[in-house]
């Protein structure tokens, strides 16, 4: 088996086709139009911002709505194929239908007066993720898995609509940014990677297009492109995912011919020999996605988003969620998400021990959790915890040097009406609480003095080993004639459940 080859400047090292069959052209077509002249009387010219295999992209401004737009011509050869001048139409069509944030919206359609048709679609900025691949090499696995389960919520918008991309590799996945600043997936070429051959063009058409790009294509795509299902995109975006986390393809060799035979006939290199670190159970997912057969696949786009949420940020639980409604909506089958997604293993956190030759495997052992407290409490030490019975009388007394003051204010004015009897002159505590509290002397802390509060305490007796109380309400009442309010309570912090779960990452 030969050793998957890095990728370089946009296709493979060596001479794997990485970019298709066989191109209608490999140089940067001249552009037919010269800035600020106008497309369609609305659409003014900026420049080209792309040339590809099948045709070329201009950046324009629409010039009633200020936006700048992208359209997409075929190259001069392309138009010389009836069916491919037919496939780019079915893309605008199939593009526009399919409801979902990450693919490359279509906006409008048009033919220029020499018959050239276009497609005018959404501006994008950024990269494709070829490009991101060449610049920063293999990616952390949260942020690839989080990529192609982006690419998986678009894909199954698009399966659910009957529409089968058959051409996902990098160079077809633009990273761009989201208004949020997060990083987004949209999906480009919708429906123009297959033609249908005619009978007696095969000859010149298998020379002059494109058949898909053969380092990312499913057996069954190879062997007949007519028979090809959504199972062919997992295909795919297992090849994808695989060259994300490793720089290297899964497939590789110096032939169409021996490139064939060998995703035909052989197997992937593990995932793991490239990226020991990575989780078993990942590099699981990605053989699953390449299986030969296309039973022993994910059944569904769905299954595949649920299977790789476990190794994604948290927030990328909503791609695996869209994904398992889009085709639940669209009436085909899909298991019961909660039931699915629960049953997903996490990421390796212990030794993996099998339960049975064959079986799943499962985790023997967990790291054991820290807790901030002792499970138990000896009973000396809740004994240690109670306060003394000091402190329960100091407390008493303190509340009841608040409750006298509050006395003092209510009843403090004389009541209009009345038939001026006196009030009794407030004694014993009270009484020495609004002495304290009423005349404080100058330079000094107004505080009650507790231990003098205290029956049969000394004159002479001081409370510099005491807490200081607060003076009582009545002080504010003589300064600023209101009352602090005595009935706010402190804010509690809120208790953890214990179903809360730690976010570990995954």
């Amino acid at each position: 088996m030969a050793t998957p080859a890095q990728r370089l400047h946009g296709s493979t090292l060596l001479t794997s086709p990485s970019s298709g069959m066989v191109a209608l052209g490999e140089q940067a077509v001249e552009m037919p139009f010269t800035p600020g002249e106008l497309i369609a009387g609305k659409y003014e010219v900026i420049k080209q911002i792309g040339s590809g295999g099948m045709g070329f992209v201009v950046s324009a401004t629409h010039v009633e709505l200020g936006e700048v737009v992208a359209l997409k011509f075929l190259r001069p050869e392309a138009l010389q194929i009836e069916e491919l001048v037919e496939r780019f139409a079915r893309e605008a069509r199939a593009a526009a239908k399919i409801r979902s944030e990450h693919v490359a919206r279509v906006f409008d359609v048009g033919v220029l007066p020499d018959g050239v048709p276009f497609i005018v679609m959404e501006h994008l900025s950024g990269q494709d993720l070829a490009e991101v691949l060449q610049a920063r090499g293999p990616l952390p696995i949260k942020v690839a898995i989080e990529y192609v389960m982006q690419a998986c919520e678009a894909l199954a918008a698009a399966h659910a609509s009957g529409v089968v991309h058959r051409d996902i590799k990098p160079e077809n996945l633009f990273l761009t940014t989201h208004a949020q600043g997060l990083d987004f997936i949209k999906i480009l070429d919708f429906g123009i990677s297959k033609v249908a051959l005619a009978p007696g063009k095969r000859g010149f058409v298998r020379t002059m297009m494109p058949l898909g790009s053969p380092v990312y294509m499913s057996p069954e795509q190879i062997r007949s492109s007519e028979q090809v299902d959504a199972r062919t995109d997992i295909w795919s975006l297992g090849c994808v995912l695989f060259e994300l986390l490793t720089g290297t393809v899964a497939f590789n060799e110096p032939s169409l011919m021996q490139l064939s035979a060998a995703i035909l006939e052989h197997d992937p290199v593990p995932l793991r020999e490239f990226l020991p670190d990575a989780p078993v159970e990942l590099e699981d997912v990605i053989l699953r996605c390449l299986e030969k057969d296309v039973d022993k696949r994910y059944g569904n786009i769905a299954e595949l988003a649920i299977a790789l949420y476990p190794f994604a940020p948290r927030r990328s639980r909503i791609s695996a969620e869209r994904c398992y409604h889009a085709l639940k909506n669209a009436g085909l089958e899909c298991p019961e998400f909660e039931t699915e997604i629960q049953s997903v293993f996490p990421p390796s956190l212990g030794e993996i021990q099998p339960l049975s030759s064959g079986g799943p495997a499962r985790l023997r052992t967990l790291p054991q959790l820290r807790t901030s407290a002792p499970a138990t409490v000896s009973a000396a030490e809740v004994a240690s915890l109670r306060p003394s019975k000091k402190y329960k009388v100091l407390g008493l007394l303190g509340l009841a040097a608040v409750a006298a003051g509050v006395a003092f204010i209510v009843v403090g004015e004389p009541v209009s009406g009345s038939r001026g009897a006196e009030r009794p002159a407030p004694s014993g505590i009270a009484a020495k609480a609004a002495q304290a509290t009423a005349t404080p002397t100058p330079g000094v802390s107004s505080v009650i003095d507790l231990d003098a509060l205290s029956p049969g305490a000394p004159p002479s007796a001081t409370n510099s080993a005491l807490p200081r109380v607060p003076r009582a309400a009545t002080a504010w009442r003589h300064t600023t004639g209101t009352a602090p309010s005595l009935t706010a309570k402190p804010t509690a912090t809120p208790r953890k459940h214990d179903s809360e779960e730690p976010d570990v990452g995954y």
